[in-house]
């Protein structure tokens, strides 16, 4: 793994929307992330699903049991109740299926120093994440860019926004900051992560269109970014090869 690679993570419930776009990434030869969290609001046919997307070498990890902000949460009730009722039985339950959960994503993308030493302890990696701040380009904030050679030791990574809308309102970054942090993880051998919901050409949700995704994909096998999971991705000691 010596060229840059883009990260794109889906997160929550939205399975059979997921379900919807398996052919789109196998024409690009893609794979992704999962991050399911209310595992309770899931249907006995979403289960068949998700396993389907994890025979086709997507990574499914763990968002929580509730989706309950982490960094509130080990403040307010420690550690050990937040692992107990919140990630533990997430795990547990995605195991059941006969998934294999070894990654986080954060609810919120809240995240504290604290919760960073509990859940490290737990999962290969977390990924967090942030709002680019008005007035600034998505490229030039570093924290969603990782350096490919750096990242067998970097437990943590941060996404961007890549969703359309929600509720059926424009929100999220546009295409043109979209490509300029994939221009800039092919010109430097980065990786770059990006957070999206539901796949849907509208959704009362968060979602992006499958249109989105195409071109997303198109643009980083154009600039020659490889799309990977999270599983895919070497642990911390690892040697990355080509």
């Amino acid at each position: 793994m010596t060229n840059g690679v883009l990260l794109l993570t889906f997160d929550d419930i939205f399975v059979p929307e997921w379900s919807t776009a398996r052919e789109l990434f196998a024409a690009h030869d893609a794979r992704v992330s999962f991050f399911v969290s209310a595992l309770d609001r899931l249907t006995p046919a979403d289960w068949p699903l998700l396993r389907e997307l994890a025979a086709d070498g997507h990574t499914v990890g763990a968002h929580g049991l509730r989706h309950l902000n982490a960094a509130e949460r080990v403040a307010e009730v420690g550690s050990d109740a937040y692992l107990r009722d919140e990630v533990d039985p997430c795990v547990a339950g995605l195991r059941a299926e006969g998934l294999d959960p070894r990654t986080f994503a954060y609810p919120y993308s809240a995240r504290s120093e604290t919760s960073d030493a509990l859940l490290t302890k737990v999962f290969t990696r977390l990924r967090g994440g942030l709002s680019v701040p008005e007035g600034r380009e998505l490229a030039d904030i570093g924290d969603f860019f990782v350096p490919v050679a750096e990242l067998p030791e970097r437990r943590i990574l941060i996404g961007a926004g890549a969703d359309n809308g929600a509720q059926h309102q424009p929100r999220g970054n546009s295409d043109a900051m979209l490509l300029g942090g994939l221009r800039r993880a092919a010109e430097r051998g980065e990786v770059f992560t990006l957070i999206a919901h539901a796949i849907a050409d509208t959704h009362e949700h968060n979602y992006i269109a499958p249109a989105r995704i195409d071109w997303l994909l198109t643009q980083a096998a154009e600039l020659g970014l490889r799309c990977l999971g999270f599983d895919d991705l070497p642990e911390a000691g690892s040697l990355i090869t080509g």
